[in-house]
């Protein structure tokens, strides 16, 4: 009843809101046309029946930057929290990637979502993603797909985050900047570009950040370089002379070593008293992450015609990484490679177009793990304790088609996915342990433009996401037959969506309004349900999500501008049982049942709201907030609401001649020093002497950051 309810007052308001709009038909309007990267091909960002956000790189300007969470916090729909004041962040969307267990998956990665880098992927086939390549400082523009796009996506396309750090025009440049800050950090970025060819543009970034960090064991270091062409080609054909233009080729090239370490959670007792100390299985153990990664990509657009196109990727990722972790040192060589090919086809039968989409993408990664016994000093010893390998493929085929008649638009998606695991223990097994899961997953979009700034749009569409590697080790009893639990099967959902878009232009007081809502109801069944802290699991679980998303972006007199993002959802489980049995042999057929619980780390309400006022410079004052929320299955365990309040300044046209520009920024983080829980592992474990969780991880208090910047 309360998806209809929602979903009833949603369509009340549209039609309010297309009324008035018809009424005031006076105002000036303009058009938003970005490449966005659910479709795979240039579309109007209000012909898109689904809830995209597109964020732009010069609004980053004075960011803290140790994270990519400060610019995601201002999209709806997107909960993104600062894992101890380091590079470790959490990311849900709408309730997707709030997953966690113990110690077993609440650190190092996201999961559930997708990660494009330049259209390169970097979330693994088991759905995972480390945030190794990704800083802020390089990019140039980040589209978020809110809805569901596993039809088009793939395995853990919850929501797909694309970040593109190709510069948008080939003037040469050369940019150096410097931020210094509290508990010594400092970060070094420099950028060039030039032309390539007469159209094309090569560039370079590099970047090195260091941060002693707040609390004990949270300090970090990290070096980044990217580079990357893009260029058209000038073919010749054979039979004639003319050169063309209709082939455009992307290389890229990632470098990255990132160390950081985790300082684990707290709990409440030790919070209260020593919110900076580490968990002291973590000081003890030094737990760590020791990241070194290269990567390769080659892209080819080849335009056959104006109606015809063809896109060919390759990828190529070497991965070594070092870890700390649970009483082991960890060794992981791993390589990671993947291709994309599609066909595009675009129509035109009078006023009707069609645009036919035809592809594959396939990726897979494999490779060995050596875990040692940890030395006394935290580091390898030459205990060897698991010989493995541990492999993990995607395969998976698309179509999509879009019918385009005057205002209206119709989204039509179907895709194949199949994500197999192979495991092989050389210490215990002999032979390799496989499993496969496979899904067919479709999608529908209807979008109805009824002015040309402003549209609505509904949508209805399946996903898939696949246990990651780390939660498929088998039950006990299975264990000594099984290396992957054949128990398992992948986590499928499907999405009830309708949303607005309208951009305005008035050329009054209030300049411009940016306006998107978005409704939606999600249905899951075969969640992970864990068991002894995550050592197992089974997929028995159901929950549902229900939720509206808001984002109000206006731009008014004299350059003043007011931004705002509000998410509103209800996520609970319909079914969910815990087979007492696997606790104690006594209570055979006894099961806890955790239905109409609230899920774990997943706030009924987020928000973020900013006000940006230029007199002689820019002054941004911010304020971010979450509600309450549990973090544990069982809904025992309750983290606290927290607002806080952060404070920029910035100069950013400070011109020492025309070819020389210097900027200037200054800002305050946590302004009032409020003490907070930034974030929380969720289902943690419980400490034996006291019988109390480790679930708090603490917000950062009150910090400052100060950065130069000069362009050539």
């Amino acid at each position: 009843m309360k998806k209809v309810i929602l979903l009833a007052i949603t369509l009340l308001l549209l039609f309010s809101f297309s009324i008035y709009s018809n009424e005031k038909d006076t105002a000036k309007f303009y058009f938003k046309e970005v490449v966005i990267s659910a479709l795979r091909y240039p579309e109007k960002l209000l012909e898109v029946p689904l809830s995209v956000t597109y964020l732009d790189g010069q609004d980053f300007i004075a960011y803290r930057g140790i994270g990519i969470d400060e610019p995601l916090q201002t999209v709806p729909g997107v909960l993104s929290q600062i894992r101890s004041g380091s590079q470790d962040i959490r990311i849900t969307v709408r309730g997707f990637g709030s997953r966690g267990a113990g110690d077993r998956s609440n650190s190092g990665t996201v999961r559930g979502l997708k990660f494009l880098l330049d259209g390169i992927p970097q979330t693994e086939p088991d759905g995972r993603t480390s945030l190794d390549f990704f800083d802020i400082a390089f990019v140039e523009n980040l589209e978020v797909i809110r809805s569901n796009a596993s039809a088009l996506w793939g395995n853990a396309s919850g929501a797909v985050f694309s970040f593109n750090t190709v510069p948008s025009n080939n003037t040469p440049s050369a940019t150096f900047s410097k931020s210094i800050g509290t508990w010594g950090y400092d970060k070094n970025v420099l950028k060039l570009k030039t032309k390539f060819n007469e159209d094309g543009v090569v560039y370079l970034n590099s970047l090195y950040l260091k941060f002693d960090g707040w609390r004990q064991n949270s300090n970090s270091e990290k070096f980044l370089f990217n580079f990357g062409i893009k260029t058209p080609l000038n073919l010749t054909t054979i039979d004639s002379e003319k050169s063309n233009s209709n082939t455009t080729l992307q290389l890229n090239i990632n470098l990255a070593k990132n160390l950081f370490h985790i300082p684990g959670a707290l709990t409440q007792t030790v919070y209260d008293s020593l919110p900076e100390s580490a968990n002291p299985v973590y000081l003890k153990n030094k737990e760590r992450r020791n990241n070194r990664l290269a990567q390769i990509g080659i892209g080819l657009t080849h335009n056959f015609d104006e109606n015809n196109s063809f896109f060919a990727q390759g990828f190529l990722t070497s991965k070594y990484l070092q870890r700390s972790e649970r009483g082991t040192f960890r060794d992981f060589t791993r390589y990671f490679l993947g291709s994309t090919l599609y066909y595009k086809n675009q129509a035109n039968l009078g006023s009707l177009k069609n645009i036919a989409l035809l592809g594959l993408d396939q990726t897979l990664q494999d490779g060995a793990i050596l875990f040692y016994n940890l030395d006394s000093n935290a580091n390898r010893s030459n205990q060897l304790r698991t010989d493995k390998r541990e492999g993990a493929s995607t395969l998976g085929f698309f179509l999509q088609d879009e019918l385009i008649w005057n205002r209206l638009s119709v989204l039509l998606g179907l895709r194949y996915d199949a994500v197999t695991y192979s495991s092989q223990d050389f210490l215990n097994f002999t032979k390799t342990d496989e499993k496969k899961f496979d899904r067919l997953t479709p999608k529908f979009g209807l979008t109805y433009r009824f002015l040309d700034n402003l549209s609505i749009f509904g949508n209805v569409g399946g996903g898939i996401e696949v246990p990651a590697g780390n939660e498929t080790d088998p039950p006990p009893g299975e264990d000594t037959i099984y290396q992957v639990n054949p128990l398992l099967e992948p986590i499928v959902s499907t999405t009830y969506e309708l949303g607005i878009k309208s951009f305005f232009e008035t050329g009054n007081i209030l300049k411009s309004l940016d306006f998107e809502a978005s409704s939606f109801y999600i249905d899951t069944k075969n969640e992970l349900v864990p068991y002894r802290e995550g050592r197992f699991y089974f997929s028995a679980g159901k929950t549902s999500r229900l939720g509206l998303e808001v984002l109000i972006k206006t731009n008014w007199q004299y350059g003043i501008k007011f931004n705002g993002s509000f998410t509103y959802i209800i996520g609970k489980f319909v079914d969910y049982k815990v087979d007492s049995s696997f606790y104690d042999k006594n209570k055979v057929g006894v099961f806890a049942d955790f239905k109409d619980n609230y899920l774990p780390g997943v706030p009924k309400y987020y928000y973020n709201l900013s006000l940006t006022i230029p007199f002689l410079a820019n002054f941004e004052f911010s304020l971010n907030g979450v509600s309450k929320y549990y973090c544990d299955d069982a809904n025992k365990i309750e983290v606290p609401a927290y607002n806080i309040f952060n404070f920029r300044v910035w100069f950013d046209k400070i011109f020492i001649n025309n070819k020389i520009n210097l900027w200037v920024g200054f800002n305050v983080n946590n302004v009032f020093d409020t003490k907070y829980v930034g974030s929380a592992f969720l289902n943690p474990i419980y400490e034996k002497t006291t019988n109390l969780p480790y679930f708090i991880e603490p917000g950062l208090p009150r910090n400052y950051l100060f950065t130069f910047g000069v362009k050539f």
